[in-house]
């Protein structure tokens, strides 16, 4: 049931196939992981029923043997009384009780031994399910990463590639921004030449253009003493 699997796992691991290639065998190794899982799921049921049989027959094997042990008592009790007839009645029904006993303990027996090689093949396939399984998402996972690095039929590059070139147009678009409103600045300063002016007077260059607050308190203070002498 899972060599074909196993198989084709391998190849997608293994092979350079197309990605529309990689795609279907991904898709068919989908549909035959379900199917598998669904044929252990299938076969744990089963399991799980012959191991419940299994149990009710040790039940009726328990059931037997009481059965016996009483049958046996009663039978000795008939003959201590005489009633021959009746202890003879008892022992025949004794005799099919063991012979069913042979038979179940015979059965209950074989087919232990069948449940324990079942049980390991069952773990067994578990294991290797669960194996494909992990490989499944590995490969999944392979392809979307694919997807995303290789070149896209109609745009011609990668989603990838596409983000990249779009966000270096969108710095050297905000560079050119920058450097467009430092040279709007300084054209705006040809237009204005009060605020260059004012920019000059500041810088010391000329008269002051604006009268400054320190200007008026350094005036202020220069006149404190003509002011206590008059």
């Amino acid at each position: 049931m899972f060599e074909p699997l196993i198989t084709q796992l391998r190849a997608l691991f293994l092979t350079g196939a197309t990605p529309n290639g990689d795609r279907q065998s991904i898709a068919d190794l989908s549909l035959n992981l379900r199917v598998a899982a669904n044929s252990v799921r299938a076969a744990q049921a089963a399991l799980a029923r012959a191991k419940a049989e299994q149990q009710q027959d040790r039940k009726r094997l328990t059931q037997i043997e009481a059965s016996i042990e009483d049958l046996e008592n009663r039978a000795r009790n008939a003959l201590l009384k005489g009633l021959e007839p009746l202890a003879r009645e008892a022992a025949e029904a004794i005799a099919l009780l063991e012979d069913e006993k042979s038979a179940l303990e015979a059965a209950i027996r074989s087919f232990d031994e069948d449940l324990s090689g079942l049980t390991e093949n069952l773990h067994r396939a578990q294991s290797r399910l669960r194996a494909l399984k992990r490989g499944e998402r590995t490969v999944e996972v392979r392809d979307r990463i694919q997807k995303a690095q290789s070149l896209g039929a109609s745009a011609g590059q990668s989603a990838l590639a596409r983000a990249e070139d779009q966000l270096e147009e969108i710095k050297n678009r905000q560079e050119l921004d920058q450097l467009a409103d430092r040279e709007f600045t300084s054209l705006s300063a040809a237009d204005k030449p009060e605020a260059l002016l004012e920019k000059l007077g500041d810088a010391g260059c000329g008269a002051p253009v604006k009268i400054r607050a320190d200007d008026v308190l350094a005036r202020l203070k220069s006149e404190l003493p003509l002011l206590i002498e008059n």
